[in-house]
Formats: structure tokens, C-alpha cells, sequence
């Protein structure tokens, strides 16, 4: 005759082959999208931090960030009843101190943990690299130059290292704001005149990013003729 306790073990065996997936504990999903970028303005001389987690489908109540000694650096944690979060960046501050964004940031593998509106968990890594992109120059037009709106041709120094090349073209009067993402080996962007005013001051920007993700950018102004 059969123990109870041997009885016990026996339901408890048969339970998990009919109930697999509760008998198991549900692994973590994978966020879709996650990345960290050391983003530096050399013009400005400031550095900062960028976060960015993009879940599934469904939306985040909770999002927890750690570095890579297990310190955390970020906590965000919703509205349960509504249908959450689905994309998060998040920057740090921006002091010209490097050393203070490096010492407050280490190198290294940072863990994101999300918690969906369902119940479900998310889990990730993502690499933060303290090698900063190297920068261009702005060639053309020149700093403080006047153009006309039909011959605006934003031109920049090749740089070796990059990936992508960032280009920012903001209306300082009007707040307009255009970005384009350019690859090398391509240096040049032909603006349409469509978007450019005339008499307006421009921020002309470029970032170089690199394969670990980190982005350096230099700017100047110019400004276009009047009609």
C-alpha cells in the first residue's frame, strides 16, 4: 500500500504533465528596442546619457534600471488599471564635468526589468560604452553666412569612425525643427527650399555616431537672405 506522502508526489507529477506552462515558471519576454548612448555636444562642452527601452506590444506599469554593479539608476512604476508605457528615454543631466557623467554611469552592461499591464515580465541588456564618438567639421555654409533658401547645401568632414551621421536644421525663429539621418560615405544634404524661410536664423547640426552608439555633435549658425 502506497504511502500518502508517495500518493502526493505521484499528483504532483501527473499535474505537471497535464499543466505545463503553470507548473514551469514563464520566462521574461525581450524588449524590442534597447540601447544606451554617451551623447556629447562638443560645441557646448556638455555630456549626457541617453536610455532608450521600447517593450512589445503592450504597455509598461513598471520599469526598473540597473547598472553594472547592481546599483539602480532608474525606477518607474504607472498607473496598474491603465494601459501603460510603451517607450521610455530617458537623459540624464548635462554638466561639463565628464568625469562626473562617467563616475555616475560606469562602463558596462545595464539590465532593464519591465512589468506589463498583463502581468507579463520583460528582461534585457544593454552595453554602455565610455569611448566617445569622435567629431566633424561643418564646411558649408559657414558660420554666421548668408544663403539663399534654393542653395542651401549642408556639407561636413568625413570622419572615419562614423556609422551614421546625424543632421539637425533648426529654425531659431520659429522653432521649426528637421533631422535627417545620413550614411556614409555620403558628406552633403541638399535642403529643399520648401521647408527653409527666408531672413530666418538656422542651427546647423551634425552628429557622428559610431558602432557602440555614442554620438558627438558640433554646431554654428547661419542665416538665410531675405527675399
Amino acid at each position: 500500500m502506497s504511502s500518502p506522502l508517495a500518493m502526493l508526489v505521484a499528483f504532483v507529477f501527473v499535474w505537471s504533465l497535464a499543466h505545463p506552462a503553470l507548473a514551469a515558471r514563464k520566462a521574461c519576454d525581450e524588449f524590442s528596442e534597447l540601447h544606451l548612448t554617451l551623447e556629447r555636444n562638443a560645441t557646448d562642452g556638455d555630456t549626457e546619457v541617453v536610455f532608450f527601452a521600447k517593450g512589445q506590444d503592450d504597455g509598461m506599469t513598471k520599469l526598473v534600471i540597473t547598472n553594472p554593479k547592481g546599483r539602480r539608476v532608474g525606477a518607474f512604476e504607472g498607473d496598474r488599471k491603465g494601459i501603460g508605457i510603451r517607450e521610455f528615454v530617458l537623459e540624464s543631466a548635462e554638466p561639463e564635468e565628464l568625469d562626473l557623467v562617467l563616475g555616475s554611469f560606469p562602463a558596462g552592461d545595464y539590465t532593464f526589468v519591465g512589468r506589463t499591464v498583463n502581468h507579463d515580465c520583460l528582461r534585457g541588456t544593454a552595453t554602455l560604452s565610455h569611448v566617445l564618438a569622435p567629431e566633424t567639421t561643418l564646411l558649408s555654409p559657414a558660420a554666421d553666412e548668408t544663403v539663399n533658401v534654393d542653395e542651401v547645401v549642408l556639407r561636413w568632414a568625413a570622419v572615419a569612425e562614423a556609422t551614421q551621421y546625424v543632421v539637425e536644421l533648426n529654425n531659431e525663429d520659429t522653432g521649426a525643427e528637421n533631422t535627417f539621418q545620413v550614411f556614409p560615405p555620403q558628406t552633403s544634404f541638399e535642403v529643399p527650399a520648401a521647408i527653409l524661410g527666408p531672413g530666418s536664423e538656422y542651427q546647423f547640426v551634425v552628429g557622428v555616431r559610431t558602432a557602440d552608439g555614442n554620438l558627438t555633435f558640433v554646431e554654428h549658425a547661419f542665416f538665410t537672405a531675405e527675399e
